[in-house]
C-alpha cells in the first residue's frame, strides 16, 4: 500500500524519525510502521507476530512493576535506561484491528532529530529460533557483527550543507547500507552520525565534544547494569542514539520542553538520549550467566565512541 494510502485514525501519523524495523512502505500490504501521537508525546510500536509482541509486552510490563514491593531493584533500575512504557492500545489501521505500545517519544522536543539504530551483539538469534531463522541471522551484517558484534539497521543525521553556515542537510540510510560496511567503514559512519568529522566552527566543534561524552557516559552506564545483572539475556535489541544537531552550536541554548515542564538548560541528557529498544527477544539468563553476548557489542560502541572522541 502506498504511503499516501495509508489509513491512520485520527490524531496519529507515520513517526517521520523511525529508521528502522517493518515500515509503511514495505511492499507487504499488512506491514505496518511506527506511529506518533504528537499531543500525548507518545510513539507507538506495532506488535509483532504473537509470541514476540506478547514477549514485549509481558517485558515492558514487568519493568513497569519492578521495585513496586521491594523486588526487581536491578531490573527497576533498566527503567532509566529504556523509553517510558503507557500501556497498550488498540487503533484501527488500514481497516484492520492491531495492538501498539505507547511508548516516549525521544525527540519529541528536539529542533533537528538525529536517530540511529545499533542491533547489539554476534548472535541475534534468540534460543527458540530454527535452525534456518539460525542461518539467515548470521548471514546479515557479517563483517560488523563477527568483529564488533553490532549491526547497523539505519539512521538519520543533519548535516551542515557548507562550512561556515547555519544551513544543512538530511542524509538517511536503511539496512543496505549497514550490510555493506566493514569495521572501519562503521566507524567512519559513526564518526559521520556524531558531526565529528563535519564541525567546523569552535562552538560546533565544543558542541560535539559534549555530545561524545553525553553518549559515553550512558551508554557505560548501561555496561555497569549489565555488569551487575544476571536476569535477562537480549537477543536481537538494539540501542537508539538520539540527539539534536541544532545544539550542537550552541550546547546551552535552551529548547528543551518536556511534559510541560522546562528542563535543564545545562544538562545535556535533555538534547541527548541512548535507549535500549526491541525486547520481542528478551529471555531468562541461562543458567544465571551474564549476557556476554550483549556486553561484547556494547563494548565495541563504547570503544568507537571513545575513539571518536580522542582521536
Amino acid at each position: 500500500m502506498a504511503k499516501s494510502d495509508q489509513e491512520l485514525p485520527e490524531g496519529f501519523r507515520q513517526l517521520r524519525t523511525q529508521v528502522a524495523g517493518h515500515t509503511f512502505e514495505e511492499s507487504n500490504s499488512e506491514a505496518v510502521g511506527l506511529l506518533q501521537d504528537s499531543k500525548a508525546g507518545c510513539v507507538l510500536k506495532p506488535l509483532g507476530k504473537p509470541e514476540c509482541g506478547e514477549r514485549e509486552l509481558r517485558f515492558y510490563e514487568s519493568l513497569a512493576n519492578a521495585g513496586a514491593s521491594g523486588d526487581n531493584d536491578l531490573l527497576a533500575l533498566l527503567r532509566g535506561h529504556v523509553p517510558r512504557f503507557y500501556g497498550p492500545l488498540k487503533l484501527v489501521v488500514n481497516r484492520r484491528e492491531r495492538t501498539f505500545l505507547r511508548l516516549e517519544d525521544l525527540t519529541r522536543s528536539y529542533a533537528k532529530p538525529c536517530v540511529m539504530d545499533v542491533k547489539m551483539g554476534k548472535r541475534t538469534w534468540d534460543p527458540e529460533s530454527s535452525v534456518n531463522k539460525r542461518k539467515l541471522e548470521e548471514a546479515k551484517y557479517v563483517m560488523c557483527k563477527q568483529k564488533l558484534g553490532l549491526c547497523l539497521p539505519g539512521f538519520q543525521v543533519y548535516l551542515p550543507k557548507e562550512e561556515h553556515t547555519q544551513e544543512t542537510t538530511i542524509l538517511r540510510h536503511g539496512k543496505d547500507y549497514g550490510k555493506s560496511l566493514n569495521v572501519e567503514g562503521f566507524k567512519q559512519t559513526m564518526a559521520l552520525f556524531f558531526n565529528a568529522s563535519t564541525s567546523d566552527s569552535k562552538s560546533r566543534r565544543a558542541g560535539s565534544e559534549l555530545l561524545l561524552k553525553e553518549v559515553l557516559r550512558q551508554l557505560q552506564e548501561i555496561l555497569s547494569w549489565f555488569q551487575r545483572q544476571r536476569l535477562l539475556h537480549f537477543y536481537a535489541s538494539s540501542l537508539l542514539i538520539c540527539y539534536d544537531y541544532s545544539r550542537l552550536g550552541d550546547p546551552s541554548k535552551s529548547q528543551s520542553l518536556i511534559n510541560g515542564y522546562h528542563q535543564n538548560e545545562d544538562d545535556p541528557a535533555t538534547w541527548v538520549r541512548v535507549r535500549m529498544i526491541d525486547f520481542a527477544h528478551v529471555y531468562p539468563a541461562e543458567q544465571g550467566l551474564p549476557d556476554e553476548n550483549y556486553m561484547f557489542g556494547l563494548q565495541s560502541l563504547i570503544d568507537v565512541v571513545q575513539s571518536i572522541l580522542h582521536r
